[in-house]
């Protein structure tokens, strides 16, 4: 055989072992207990110094027990001189728990640093929960396996069966299923229609409850017609019941009755339209002049009927009359008011 025949099998076998040895500590490195979880460039870096390209590259990671944590697939993966970061291109990634996959993940690039314990994504980034459905996709994104975050740092916009939601940032703990939304986060509900805006939200997926404590504001839609709008400091919604529970500086606007209520805590039912104060609360029908008060009670806005409790007072503001009892009964379509206990009437 000659020279240039030998040392040409010689060059190709390095070449072949080289991939299996880089390929293999891929694969199988653990995570560094030291690494750091907050690197200062999360943007993909180029590619102009590398030593190694592979096509249908397959990464992955196992847990301290051997379980396996997360796999990669990518069509290219190139890998840089020192190995310790992996440029990818067309990713598929799944993350497992216990042997299922609780998170599928794709972009159309990525990169692999920090002794794989964070994982860069761009363009078209797709997360899909299988256990609950929801979708998250976004132009950027962090993921962080060993963490169980994805971190949504550029324009998310979520879907499930019952919701749309957009907003600047997000963060998802898959162990959990816990989505926080922060900046301009906007929230689309259907049966019925309702559209909420905050600037913080957390979303507790498995129980069905959107957490609020920032201000935030709340439209409702009957057939693209809004029937009430409502602003508050601080909200939580269980999607199963369909009630938002509400505290400080509520103030409720109906649009049919035409109504304004005003509390510090309360539920509104907003698929029957039924707002229930547990603190004083303040009804007014500004077409009418009317305004009554109450340490308690209930607005039943599809029946048009308000039922306070306690220290109520009603001030007719047409004829300058005022009314006092302990309860009252406002039936608006009928034009009654009916009070008992300790009732005092007073008119000009």
């Amino acid at each position: 055989m000659s020279s240039y025949r030998k040392s040409e099998i010689l060059r190709v076998a390095k070449i072949i072992i080289a991939a299996w040895c880089l390929s293999a500590n891929v694969a199988c490195r653990g995570t560094d207990p030291q690494g750091n979880s907050s690197p200062q460039n999360t943007e993909i870096a180029g590619r102009s110094e590398t030593q190694l390209l592979l096509n249908d590259a397959v990464l992955e990671q196992s847990s301290n027990q051997g379980n396996l944590s997360w796999k990669i697939k990518s069509e290219t993966a190139t890998y840089s001189a020192d190995q310790k970061n992996a440029y990818l291109e067309k990713i598929t990634a799944n993350l497992i728990d216990n042997g299922k996959i609780i998170l599928q993940v794709s972009a159309e690039q990525g990169e692999v640093r920090d002794n794989n314990n964070l994982i860069l994504l761009q363009d078209k980034v797709v997360a899909v929960d299988p256990r609950s459905d929801i979708v998250l996709n976004s132009d950027r994104a962090e993921w962080r396996p060993q963490e169980n975050i994805l971190i949504i740092t550029e324009n998310l916009r979520v879907n499930n069966s019952n919701l749309e939601v957009t907003a600047n940032q997000a963060k998802y703990f898959s162990d959990r299923e816990n989505l926080e939304l922060t900046g301009q986060v906007v929230v689309n509900a259907v049966d019925p229609y309702l559209i909420m805006s905050t600037e913080r939200l957390l979303w507790k997926i498995p129980q069905k409850r959107l957490i609020g404590n920032l201000p935030w504001q709340v439209v409702r839609y009957q057939e693209d017609i809004v029937t009430d709008r409502l602003v508050a400091d601080r909200g939580e919604v269980d999607l199963q019941q369909n009630i938002l529970s509400l505290s400080q500086n509520i103030e409720i606007i109906s649009l049919d009755p035409q109504l304004q209520i005003a509390t510090n805590a309360a539920q509104w039912d907003y698929q029957n339209r039924l707002v229930t104060a547990t603190e004083p609360i303040q009804v007014v029908d500004r077409q009418r002049q009317l305004d009554v008060t109450g340490n308690q009670g209930q607005v039943d806005l599809i029946a048009e009927v308000v039922t306070l409790q306690g220290g109520v007072k009603g001030i007719d503001n047409r004829e300058l009359s005022t009314l006092h009892s302990q309860e009252l009964t406002w039936d608006i379509p009928g034009q009654t008011v009916t009070a008992t206990g300790n009732v005092v009437y007073n008119e000009p």
